[in-house]
């Protein structure tokens, strides 16, 4: 499928106009990754926060997140010469999603219910209400919509980006993760405790649910091919349940035992799928 017949419809002008220089600056890091990949080395050790919890990246302003849930700040490390600084956040930050367009960095406060909006250019601060125990955070860079699961309330926060206003979008049970296809502006969530996902129309947040394997725990996403794969977090299941994001129909593809997070390589359309119990790696062939 080339990429003009991927990107077409009615996304096609904002992705082509909003992330076109990200996406050649993205490709770059990659090739000069895969060409030094035989002298890679540690290079330095950069002291963070109280148990650094996650971690993002802006590849345009080369700037690194990371949320430390214990002292409940963010470390802002400069890519560049490695100096840091602190911004404080709300409590228990566990997730860090960035808007690479907007310069704007949203991070997810488990312990106050709320959102850190981080101003990428002035580190300054935007507290967003959230629901309850904000869990994970994804962001569609061509609409400016965050989404924020609350694993308490079994629901979303979908905020706007440009007026941080909210809107709450009941989903399934404890939901886990969330990740978006930005060609076809659906979120997909993943509902810990009621075995499915959640598909978010973006345009109207109009909802379908689409059963899936048992304790679903993450989620990904190939735009270009359409096809969403979730891993059941759960011995007796252990495998990945893919959905066809044209039709929502499913299938499963086994894998190790106790799957649990997954990675997506949209270029070389393999899946990877670590196994927290069998010590392994499943390397799926899209």
């Amino acid at each position: 499928m080339s990429m003009r017949t991927m990107l077409s419809g009615k996304f096609a002008a904002g992705i082509a106009r909003r992330m076109s220089s990200l996406l050649i600056v993205t490709l770059l890091v990659g090739i000069v990754s895969v060409n030094g990949a035989y002298a890679q080395s540690v290079t330095t050790t950069v002291a963070a926060g109280t148990i650094p919890f996650a971690v993002a990246i802006n590849p345009v302003t080369n700037k690194i997140y990371v949320a430390n849930q214990g002292s409940n700040n963010v470390t802002v490390i400069d890519g560049a010469s490695n100096a840091t600084t602190t911004v404080a956040v709300g409590a228990s930050p566990r997730a860090v999603a960035i808007n690479p367009v907007t310069n704007k960095i949203y991070v997810a406060n488990a312990g106050s219910d709320n959102v850190t909006v981080i101003d990428g250019a002035s580190n300054t601060t935007t507290p967003v209400a959230a629901g309850t125990t904000p869990y994970s955070v994804a962001i569609n860079p061509v609409t400016n919509k965050i989404y924020v699961t609350n694993f308490v309330s079994n629901n979303v926060t979908v905020i706007d980006g440009t007026s941080n206003t909210t809107t709450t979008v009941a989903v399934g049970a404890n939901p886990r993760a969330v990740a978006i296809n930005p060609v076809t502006n659906k979120i997909y969530v993943a509902n810990g405790n009621s075995n499915t996902v959640t598909v978010i129309d973006g345009a109207s947040n109009a909802t379908t649910t689409v059963a899936v394997n048992a304790s679903p725990w993450a989620i990904a996403i190939n735009p270009v091919t359409n096809k969403i794969y979730v891993t059941g977090f759960n011995t007796g299941s252990n495998n990945v349940t893919v959905i066809n994001g044209g039709n929502n129909t499913t299938f499963t593809v086994a894998a190790g035992n106790t799957p649990n997070a997954i990675a997506i390589n949209p270029v070389t359309n393999k899946i990877y799928v670590t196994n927290f119990v069998s010590n392994n790696v499943t390397v799926i062939d899209g």
